[in-house]
């Protein structure tokens, strides 16, 4: 009783009504239905027929009551703008969220098709063999982005899951506090009834009712709307949080992709740099083979004519020697020819000795100069090979161009009806 005479006390404090001046009759209007034609006031004035009653005479609990209906109608009609504003609170918050959600999904879209495309520049270049990947810093740096990839698609995916759960906590602290307002609703015209009746319904009796009202008190009505309005509130403030957090992680990892994406680019043209020097240096290491080879044929050629000469000079010395051996008795002697084809004969000998060995060694070059040729071909032909998977792989990392502005595209959308320049400023 106490704290009900308290609460009426305060009640009589905030809520200060102005009477009009009664006339002289003492009844009220209630109690006399033939004046139903007198006009009654306003909402929030005393429900009392212009007939000009003294003010003291009207009864105090019936000055209380109206007291009461006009304070609870204002205390209501309060709670249920706070109410209406923290619905348009939680239906921007929740069309934030499903931008953002939006915004996740096409960067988790993205990845994919990225991931994918990373998963063929790993294959490209294991298709060089165990021998390039020793040391190979490209298909190194290939992995540690298509790792990087994953881990985004994976927060990605998380963030979204978590974006969901946002989106049906709001969804459903939205519901409540719809059920709320429309209750509150309710109660104003109620409470708007008993403030200013209707005189046609005054004649008609209502129907007795069979069921007792499951009330609650003031304190615990006032305390569910606090905590509805609260909740409400820690949703919107938790949700917009989040998803600052989550713009602030998607920017890291776009980032570190990013820095990992150059590194990766740099690496590829790095190798491709070094593969076209080898590639030149190789070919000219060919031509000067090229050129040796074509001089030790030439040397060859030259020391097998010199060779067939000296064979065919030795052959005719020796021929030369055979007819002089042939002379007669006493002609037999060592003159001078004999003499002079003795040394040729063994000059040529020795010449021929000699061409032999140099001719052997020409052959030996020439077969080594070959051979050399041969791995030197085959290199150049390796290189050239893996330089082709290296600008296959450049160009296929190359061919990903991500959404420059994805936020927009997704905002875009008809089914969100509010402004999109309040959506994103709202979202920054």
């Amino acid at each position: 009783m106490w704290h009900h005479r308290a609460l009426e006390d305060q009640m009589r404090s905030e809520v200060r009504l102005s009477l009009p001046v009664l006339s002289s009759n003492r009844n009220l209007v209630s109690h006399r239905p033939q004046l139903q034609r007198n006009r009654l006031l306003k909402l929030g004035e005393e429900t009392i027929c212009s007939l000009g009653d003294d003010i003291s005479r009207i009864p105090s609990a019936t000055r209380s009551t109206m007291r009461h209906l006009s304070s609870r109608h204002t205390e209501v009609s309060q709670w249920r703008s706070q109410i209406s504003e923290s619905i348009a609170r939680v239906d921007r918050e929740i069309t934030a969220v499903e931008q953002m959600k939006d915004l996740a999904e096409g960067v988790l879209q993205e990845k994919q098709v990225y991931s994918q495309l990373m998963r063929d520049c790993v294959s490209i270049s294991n298709s060089l063999g165990s021998v390039g990947q020793r040391q190979d810093r490209v298909l190194s740096e290939l992995k540690n982005e298509e790792q990087l990839t994953g881990e985004f698609r994976e927060t990605l995916q998380r963030q979204i899951c978590f974006l969901l759960e946002k989106r049906g906590s709001l969804k459903g602290i939205r519901a409540q506090l719809l059920a709320d307002f429309r209750d509150k609703g309710e109660a104003i015209k109620l409470t708007t009834k008993c403030i200013v009746p209707d005189v046609n319904a005054l004649r008609s009796s209502f129907p007795a009712t069979h069921y007792k009202p499951n009330y609650v008190s003031y304190d615990n009505w006032l305390s569910h709307c606090r905590e509805l309005r609260q909740a409400a509130d820690n949703l919107i403030n938790d949700s917009s949080s989040f998803r600052g957090n989550l713009r602030f992680t998607l920017a890291n990892l776009k980032n570190t992709q990013e820095r990992q994406r150059r590194c990766t680019v740099d690496t590829q043209r790095k190798k491709i740099n070094d593969l076209t020097r080898a590639q030149d240096t190789l070919i000219w290491e060919r031509q000067q083979i090229r050129d040796e080879i074509s001089d030790l044929t030439t040397d060859c050629h030259k020391v097998a004519c010199q060779i067939q000469n000296c064979d065919s000079k030795l052959h005719r010395a020796t021929h030369c020697l055979d007819i002089l051996h042939q002379r007669p008795r006493r002609e037999l002697c060592l003159d001078q020819p004999l003499f002079s084809l003795t040394l040729e004969k063994r000059d040529l000998e020795s010449l021929a000795a000699g061409l032999c060995p140099i001719m052997r060694r020409s052959q030996r070059d020439l077969e080594v100069a070959h051979s050399h040729l041969m791995i030197l071909e085959y290199k150049l032909a390796k290189n050239v090979s893996h330089m082709e998977v290296e600008q296959r792989c450049q160009k296929l990392h190359q061919s990903f161009l991500p959404a420059l502005d994805t936020s927009v595209i997704l905002t875009n959308k008809p089914r969100f009806s509010p402004d999109s320049s309040s959506l994103l400023s709202y979202l920054q």
